[in-house]
């Protein structure tokens, strides 16, 4: 291809020499001032664009028809290649939003759980506070809220601490830092937690 190419690069130079030789060989005539008619100034001048335009028609048609062919070809690989490139992402995407999913329910699930747990110690610290004095039963139920409060509070934190644990090993190759941190705080709002 480079051969060729320097091939058609040398027989075009070697063309212009020789017409534009012919070209001044027939504009040094003497010094004297003669009027030309349109065959003598004009003629010679089509006859050389003629010429010229033919030659490079004939030495360029083949490169010209090649680069533009191989341009079309590298375009049509390149839109293939974004579209795969974009079915990968989508596919990506969805991987990443079912694993989301399937964290959420698991960290609902978890809550839940916790929710149970503490409604049953709330019930049992409610019956063994029933039995003492209205002192005892004000001082035990403020005990008892603050205690669930905390355990519900560790509980979620525990929870979301596990189930981003579980999350950040399969996700992290996809998501950057931001999206990461995006994903916690909604997280951590969906479950009661604070920002």
């Amino acid at each position: 291809m480079a051969d060729r190419m320097k091939t058609y690069i040398l027989r075009l130079l070697s063309l212009l020499i020789i017409l534009l030789s012919a070209t001044l060989a027939g504009a040094s005539s003497g010094g004297e001032h003669v009027e030309m008619t349109f065959l003598q100034d004009w003629l010679p001048r089509l006859v050389n664009f003629g010429l010229l335009a033919a030659v490079l028609v004939i030495l360029l048609r083949k490169p010209v028809r090649q680069f533009f062919s191989n341009r079309t070809l590298e375009i049509k690989k390149a839109i293939e290649e974004s579209k795969e490139a974009r079915e990968r992402a989508i596919l990506a995407l969805d991987d990443i939003e079912r694993k989301l999913k399937d964290a959420e329910s698991e960290a609902n699930r978890m809550v839940e759980e916790a929710r149970a747990r503490g409604e049953k110690d709330k019930e049992a610290l409610s019956e063994e506070g029933a039995k003492v004095v209205q002192e005892i039963q004000a001082q035990a139920k403020s005990s008892i809220d603050i205690e669930v409060e905390k355990a519900r509070a560790a509980l979620a934190v525990e929870a979301s601490l596990l189930a981003l644990d579980l999350a950040e090993g399969k996700i992290k190759e996809t998501m950057d830092k931001k999206d990461q941190d995006r994903i916690m705080k909604d997280y951590i709002s969906r479950v009661g937690g604070t920002e």
